[in-house]
């Protein structure tokens, strides 16, 4: 315990910690904000993750403890109810809290700090309360505070469950076991959603038709369950939406919440759906 506590407070000294609800926040390399989670169990002992965003370091402004505003809490019986119920893509049991880790990260920066990026940011939530199992249940789930969740999984690795994904906007994070995933429908309802986004999208004619036609080749082979095609026309569609991030294709958030971060949130779902097309192929 004595060296892991050594490390902790150097890292305060030196990176720029601070510790609040159970929750310790750092920010390394200037890039990353890694939040430390320890919280009470009702039932005895704590629960514990660690939590991190990563950054592209171009065009990153004021990210700070302060500025990006991360907290976690442990979820009530009823606000439980109200997620599993009301808030994930299926319900009526099929998708719930996992007991073992009832546990709600809030990322909410304050309006006035003026945090920026540009593009997505990398999001890793990371738990030895859960058991990891290849091809097993948990994956991870966003969702603008109060609002539907959904998917940001772009893997589960082994050790302790870790999951990763991908995102332009913030928000309630927190982690649920499927009890019996259906990933066909999933990916549909992902295609879905991809082309509702492009429609309504402000963006220029060149990167609009690059994109609708990269997602529809790709639709096109998932649909003739050439899986492996179909994820590689989702790599061609992400580095589309990267070459015409900027002018073409929006790409900043900022704290002050006037920004679409199209490219982002568009990144962010293709993630998941190589995902779940991985796991309809047998990959874990």
């Amino acid at each position: 315990m004595l060296p892991t506590l050594a490390i902790a407070g150097w890292l305060l000294l030196e990176c720029g910690s601070a510790l609040a609800g159970g929750v310790v926040v750092t920010i390394i390399d200037g890039r990353k904000a890694k939040a430390d989670i320890t919280l009470p169990n009702p039932g005895g002992g704590s629960y514990t993750a660690e939590f991190e965003l990563e950054f592209e370091v171009e065009n990153l402004q004021n990210l700070t403890v302060e500025c990006i505003g991360i907290t976690a809490d442990v979820l009530t019986p009823a606000e439980i109810a109200d997620i599993q119920n009301n808030r994930l893509p299926h319900t009526g049991g099929q998708q719930i809290v996992p007991t073992a880790f009832p546990v709600r990260v809030t990322v909410e920066p304050p309006v006035g700090c003026g945090l920026a990026f540009q593009n997505h940011y990398d999001v890793t939530l990371e738990t030895d309360d859960l058991a990891f199992n290849p091809g097993g249940p948990y994956r991870l789930m966003k969702a603008p505070i109060g609002q539907m969740f959904h998917y940001v999984t772009g893997s589960v690795t082994q050790g302790s469950v870790r999951s990763r994904g991908r995102a332009g906007g913030f928000s309630e994070f927190i982690m649920i076991a499927d009890q019996s995933p259906v990933y066909a429908t999933d990916c549909e309802n992902e295609y879905d959603d991809l082309e509702g986004r492009l429609a309504a999208a402000t963006m220029s004619p060149t990167a609009r038709r690059a994109l609708e036609t990269d997602l529809a080749v790709s639709r096109a082979a998932y649909e003739a369950g050439n899986f492996t095609d179909a994820i590689q026309r989702l790599a061609t569609f992400d580095a589309h939406c990267v070459e015409y991030g900027g002018a073409g294709l929006p790409n900043r958030w900022r704290s002050a919440r006037d920004l679409d971060d199209t490219e982002g949130e568009l990144i962010g779902h293709t993630d998941n759906l190589r995902f779940m097309m991985g796991r309809l192929s047998g990959l874990p």
